[in-house]
């Protein structure tokens, strides 16, 4: 099968939907499937070695409009693909490339990864509105099948009725658990026996609530418990917000702030960190949640990041979006046999449901029915 998938920028500080894009394809790729990728590209990665890579620029960057040449590009691989698979919603590239998949009668799978959630439906609401009304509800209407990374994503994507008269596949994002487990995690400890650490992976965006885990460190050092939170990722807007916060509450020694890690520094981090910390507003299907698990890693998170499932299982704590409701946990999971079962259970959880290798059949599944469906 050809299969393209479309995404409006392939760069690693885009957080998610390009890691998992290229976790699926690769797979796709050692099953024997033709895989391309369209997107924005400025850093130089190993991925065009393994499948093919289409890049181009944009006419407007903060809306991923692209520009003619771009636009061509995309037109050829649609062209020339049996099965396109758009991620992402409410921006240039994916809105162009749906026009012209139906300008071409090719068959369209669309995961939003969360666009189409009501939460994320009232960040932007106007301009969302008036985009949906003018371009998003004539593409989504041609959408041939929908891929959701949870139930309750699908839940709160109903709220566009072409949805329920659609196919749709319910699939978590998944990462390649065979190979994340065979990483060989040695070198020093980042952490004395007396301090504990809490590690934040992720964009520095308002939504990420990374306020809320200052506040965190702020009252645990006030009842001398010993913790140093680590913030790590790219700026989103946040970061002077949350280094004046650090600064006001005199936390500078608690509080450190490090640039993106990637591969095998990231997964080391999640792995011998204490705790591995979400307090996110809301997540649709937190990668690095998944990650953390992958590595046996302390996950806790607050109630609005989609991991109840986990914690059911027993491989994630969850909490409410208060204070002392997140030191109750953090004082749980400082407890060496709690934290121990954590990892025990996060790494079975994780096998059992987020590896790509599993994930990437029922997906090409789903391609199966839509491409035979008149």
């Amino acid at each position: 099968m050809k299969i393209l998938h479309i995404v409006s920028s392939l760069e690693s500080s885009q957080g998610g939907p390009p890691n998992v894009v290229y976790s699926l394809a690769e797979v796709q790729k050692k099953l024997g499937h033709k895989v391309s990728i369209v997107g924005f590209m400025n850093e130089p990665l190993n991925i065009k070695k393994k499948f093919r890579v289409i890049k181009g620029n944009f006419v407007i960057s903060r809306f991923y409009i692209p520009n003619l040449s771009f636009i061509i590009k995309i037109y050829n691989s649609i062209k020339h693909s049996d099965i396109v698979h758009l991620h992402g919603v409410w921006n240039g590239v994916i809105s162009i490339s749906a026009l012209l998949c139906r300008f071409q009668k090719k068959k369209v799978i669309l995961t939003a990864h969360g666009s189409l959630d009501k939460f994320n439906i009232k960040n932007k609401a106007i301009f969302k509105k008036i985009y949906f009304n003018l371009i998003e509800q004539f593409n989504l209407n041609y959408i041939h099948g929908y891929h959701f990374l949870t139930l309750n994503e699908y839940k709160n994507s109903t709220w566009f009725k072409s949805i329920k008269d659609k196919k749709f596949l319910i699939q978590s994002n998944s990462i390649n658990f065979d190979k994340i487990s065979k990483i060989q995690f040695k070198g020093k400890k980042f952490q004395t026996k007396s301090t504990k650490t809490i590690t934040f992976l992720g964009r520095l965006n308002k939504i990420k609530n990374i306020n809320l885990q200052i506040d965190l460190i702020y009252n645990l050092i006030k009842k001398k418990n010993f913790f140093k939170l680590n913030i790590i990722g790219p700026d989103d807007g946040m970061l002077k917000i949350l280094k004046k916060k650090v600064s006001t509450l005199n936390l500078e020694k608690y509080v450190t702030f490090k640039k993106p890690i990637y591969g095998k520094e990231k997964y080391y981090w999640l792995k011998k960190s204490d705790i591995i910390i979400l307090t996110s507003f809301y997540e649709c299907n937190s990668v690095t949640a998944i990650e953390a698990m992958t590595v046996g890693g302390v996950l806790l998170a607050t109630k609005n990041c989609n991991l109840q499932e986990a914690a059911n299982a027993g491989a994630a704590k969850i909490s409410d979006y208060n204070v002392s409701d997140l030191i109750k946990s953090v004082n749980f999971l400082s407890i060496k046999k709690n934290s121990y079962m954590i990892r025990k259970k996060a790494l079975n959880y994780a096998k059992k449901n987020l590896d790509i290798n599993n994930s990437a059949m029922r997906i090409l599944d789903f391609y199966e029915l839509i491409k035979n469906k008149s």
